[in-house]
């Protein structure tokens, strides 16, 4: 990313969500009907999916995040509630992001505590630029450490985006964070779980998968975007 191009996005950035305001007029669009069994009361009530009634904004987009790519996704997500405030003048009640972490992605939905413990900086080659080691926590909970993207954008970039947007997470990706804990501690498969489960970044929901995720978004009317 240019300097040019870092600068305007920290200027616009930092204005834009500083007193943003959105709503664009008009009526939701017409969400494709759900399949039986994917509204109301689903056949299985041990996955949340109560975050489908939350959108309900005239303008809703889905960010699908597969990779970490240095959180672009969530960046986008609030690119998108910017310009649709500055340009429609839209309110954040009409305003319906979603944000999906699957595949590589699903490590940032872990807490700064499991990064450190499991030195994910290390397995995803992350440096923290104060210390030029390995970061030793969730570079999306705090100063960012990518030096192309201003600060006035990335900074504690996914904790912005959760007072924001819906953000959920891949249950088969989740699998690798079970996995990797089995490795590192020596633990059976459910004890493992429960740990990696306890070091979900709190207001992250797991889904089924990344795939269903997607799919359940654009059902309720969201318009997707391959954000990463």
């Amino acid at each position: 990313m240019s300097t040019d191009r870092r600068d305007f996005l920290g200027t616009l950035m930092a204005a834009g969500l500083a007193g943003r305001t959105f709503g664009l007029p008009g009526s939701p669009p017409a969400a494709t009907a759900p399949a039986a069994g994917t509204a109301g009361h689903p056949a299985d009530s041990s996955w949340d999916v109560s975050w489908t009634e939350r959108v309900n904004g005239a303008h809703r987009a889905l960010f699908d995040s597969p990779e970490v790519s240095e959180g672009l996704a969530f960046l986008r997500a609030l690119v998108w509630i910017k310009d649709y405030g500055e340009v429609y003048g839209a309110k954040p009640a009409e305003m319906s992001a979603v944000v999906v972490v699957r595949h590589n992605g699903i490590w940032m939905a872990m807490n700064d505590e499991f990064w450190n413990h499991h030195h994910i900086g290390a397995l995803l080659k992350i440096t923290d630029p104060k210390t030029k080691l390995p970061i030793r926590r969730n570079p999306f909970l705090g100063p960012t450490p990518f030096p192309d993207l201003p600060p006035q954008v990335a900074d504690n970039v996914l904790t912005t985006v959760l007072g924001t947007a819906t953000v959920l997470a891949c249950n088969l990706a989740f699998q690798e964070v079970v996995e990797k804990i089995k490795t590192d501690e020596k633990v059976a498969e459910p004890k493992a779980r429960e740990m990696g489960l306890g070091h979900l970044v709190p207001g992250i929901i797991l889904q089924p998968s990344g795939v269903f995720a997607v799919m359940r978004a654009q059902e309720a009317g969201c318009q997707y975007m391959l954000a990463s």
